[in-house]
């Protein structure tokens, strides 16, 4: 797996689990899967705004993170409807996802990337990995099905557990997947995933590091930074673009085992 998708599981989507049911506005919490998490922060349902792009105005910044963290710039991109579809991976074909992509009226998205001063070594001591996207859709019915689709394929994806979690902006879940180990150690590595929809604006959060350190709260929180963007509770900057390297780095980032 190429180093640009290191959070992206690549399996093809197939029914392995039903949907649980949602609430009025589209939040979901899950008693079975165990207390609920601590991150509490942000706007639960609300307004439905049609967003402007660029969309990058609402990516998540080094500056959102905790010092020690710097881009990790062959995923830090602007991403079109086919960058969308080999993004998110959450379509059996590329051919089909073009296709539904193009009907829910995609506009425009943006993908950043984070990762620890010390990589895996440092994921190894609580610090972690952190990837996140922003799409735009032309109307909020579009936007409605792409996050459906999004909750879809994470309920589908084996070994996928939904967590108990605060909702956030118009619908929202929280996933967490176990998978490997990081880097040749013998710890077990956890990837965790917010989505949550805000009037036309899909965002996705996906955090990975040690297990026995991470919990959902991380990319939960960092969703939040993402929504109140949308809500003009934050300041929404469009970033400056980070210069891509001449040579990539020689050691890919961490990926879920056998995807």
């Amino acid at each position: 797996m190429t180093s640009a998708r290191w959070l992206v599981l690549a399996a093809v989507w197939a029914a392995a689990f039903a949907l649980l049911a949602c609430g009025d506005d589209g939040n979901k919490t899950v008693e079975s899967a165990g207390k609920l998490a601590s991150s509490s922060g942000g706007t639960v349902g609300g307004p439905e705004p049609m967003l402007q792009g660029p969309p990058s105005r609402f990516a998540i910044l080094v500056d959102d993170l905790a010092p020690g963290n710097k881009p990790y710039v062959p995923s830090v991109q602007s991403l079109n409807a086919s960058d969308f579809v080999a993004t998110a991976k959450i379509f059996p074909s590329s051919a089909e996802g073009e296709n539904v992509v193009n009907g829910w009226g995609y506009l425009d998205g943006y993908q950043t990337a984070y990762q620890p001063d010390g990589q895996l070594a440092a994921a190894l001591s609580g610090a972690y990995y952190v990837n996140a996207e922003v799409y735009l859709f032309k109307t909020l019915d579009g936007a409605r099905q792409a996050y459906q689709q999004f909750e879809k394929a994470y309920a589908a994806s084996p070994g996928s557990e939904q967590q108990n979690t605060k909702g956030l902006g118009n619908q929202s879940s929280a996933w967490k997947l176990v998978s490997g180990t990081v880097g040749s150690s013998d710890v077990v590595a956890a990837y965790h995933r917010f989505v949550f929809r805000r009037g036309n604006l899909v965002g996705v959060v996906q955090t990975m590091g040690a297990d026995p350190y991470m919990t959902i709260d991380r990319a939960r929180d960092l969703a939040v930074v993402m929504d109140d963007r949308a809500l003009t509770k934050r300041a929404a900057p469009t970033p400056t673009p980070v210069p891509r390297p001449t040579l990539l780095p020689t050691v890919a980032a961490p990926s879920p085992s056998g995807r």
